[in-house]
């Protein structure tokens, strides 16, 4: 039984001192994975261009709109608070349960760039107005 447990061992040791064989590469021709570098200068990008159609909009008249359309909701603050932007946590802690929570785009606790920075100033601010109205909704 000792000899057969060593013999594993040794057998298991041998192999455990040859590199490991790298799979090929699982890339078709012509096939391109991005890198990080690329992933982010495409999502800075994005947020130049959607910065001022945010910029555009007014968040009273869209939270108005969306409640006379039945559609109460408060928009969500970036990263993983437990608030929402415009209100008081005390405030927000008696509502949660009455409207849900949803996200604009690009507000996240991930930051790509300037341009997402800039574009994540203005989300915040227009959440913050959007939940003002919202709130008198989800009383």
């Amino acid at each position: 039984m000792k000899f057969k447990l060593l013999a594993l061992l040794w057998a298991g040791s041998l192999s455990a001192c040859h590199a490991p064989i790298a799979p090929a590469p699982s890339q078709e021709k012509g096939v391109h994975i991005p890198s990080a570098a690329e992933i982010s200068s495409a999502k800075e990008q994005h947020y130049a261009q959607q910065l001022p159609l945010l910029q555009a909009r007014n968040a009273s008249a869209d939270a108005t709109a969306s409640i006379q359309q039945g559609k109460r909701y408060f928009l969500c603050n970036a990263g993983r608070s437990a608030t929402v932007p415009g209100i008081a946590a005390e405030v927000f802690a008696q509502v949660r349960d009455k409207c849900p929570t949803e996200c604009l785009e690009g507000v996240t606790d991930a930051l790509y760039g300037e341009n997402h920075r800039r574009y994540l100033t203005v989300a915040l601010d227009y959440s913050a107005q959007w939940n003002q109205v919202m709130l008198a909704a989800c009383r």
